[in-house]
């Protein structure tokens, strides 16, 4: 299979994921997240195509088959993956919302499950046909430096905090202050303009992590970690120390599809292009990062216990 073919088989694919995910939450008048679909969708696509065009800190193949922004000259955004944001990002809110009350707890556990996702897709990705993605000044190594992680700067990772928390603040505020589950028009305005105080608030949060992380040199690797290793262990107690849930009573079709469907991809990839071959313990890391995040699909808080937790 040539480049070009490898690129925009794993396109389509995702395209059929997505749409599989988007029937189970139509199916299931699942509103909420069809709407935080439109804001989050909207919110990547802009993203990511100032990344490529003003930072210019990596850039995407050119030859998929619906490409947003000027492919030629690697200043664009596969469709595909800024739906992917839109899929992704509400679902993951969506899971946290299970475990906590709290916007800015919820918005870390949203953090978490789409980062661990993205931890094993970039790695597998900038090694793709020649490189799905590729980031600026980044050799595609197998290394772990103070600066990037098997080829991806730690930054992107920490980076990623900065979309998805105050977007799950936004729109939580929002939706209490003025009652935007009353009606699907409400609904509608308030996926806009949650998606503009979603990128202000990226660019703030995003400067003030890369002020900080010209001065630190570690800052990136260790917000992260922290960031990361603390929220997973926080939701893992959540889950498995306070016999608030039940499992496999409630099954989440549209996160199951989203994530399993992606990981279950990741690693036919990873073996395909020879990455597990050559770090055999990346295959446990994908495993159970994958396990982990699907455990939020099967969950469900008891019901006499639901109202009564805050975080």
């Amino acid at each position: 299979m040539s480049a070009m073919q490898l690129a925009r088989t794993i396109e389509v694919t995702f395209y059929a994921v997505y749409l599989l995910a988007l029937l189970s939450l139509f199916k299931n008048k699942r509103y909420e997240q069809l709407f935080q679909f439109i804001t989050c969708s909207l919110l990547g696509v802009s993203l990511e195509l100032f990344s490529v065009n003003v930072f210019k800190t990596y850039h995407y193949y050119p030859h998929f088959f619906i490409n947003l922004g000027d492919a030629a000259a690697l200043k664009s955004c596969p469709l595909w993956v800024g739906l992917g944001w839109g899929l992704l990002m509400p679902l993951a809110i969506a899971a946290g919302k299970k475990i906590s009350k709290n916007p800015f707890m919820i918005g870390m556990v949203a953090y978490v499950i789409v980062i661990g996702w993205d931890l094993i897709w970039d790695v597998i990705a900038i090694r793709t046909s020649n490189g799905l993605w590729l980031w600026t000044g980044t050799p595609v190594t197998l290394d772990i430096t103070k600066t990037a992680l098997y080829g991806i700067p730690w930054m992107n990772y920490l980076g990623y905090s900065a979309a998805i928390v105050p977007l799950t603040m936004i729109t939580a505020f929002n939706d209490k202050k003025f009652s935007v589950q009353a009606s699907n028009s409400k609904r509608l305005l308030f996926a806009f303009i949650n998606y503009l105080e979603a990128i202000i608030s990226f660019i703030v949060v995003v400067g003030i992590y890369a002020v900080i992380n010209n001065f630190v040199s570690l800052f990136a690797i260790v917000a992260f970690l922290v960031l990361f290793v603390g929220t997973w262990l926080y939701a893992l107690y959540r889950l498995f120390m306070t016999q608030q849930f039940n499992f496999f009573r409630n099954f989440d079709g549209a996160f199951l599809l989203q994530f399993g469907l992606s990981y279950l991809v990741s690693l036919l990839l990873g073996f395909y292009i020879g990455v597990f071959q050559d770090r055999p313990w990346l295959v446990i890391v994908h495993l159970l990062i994958m396990v982990l995040t699907l455990v939020f699909g099967v969950v469900s808080p008891k019901q006499k216990q639901a109202a009564n937790f805050s975080l």
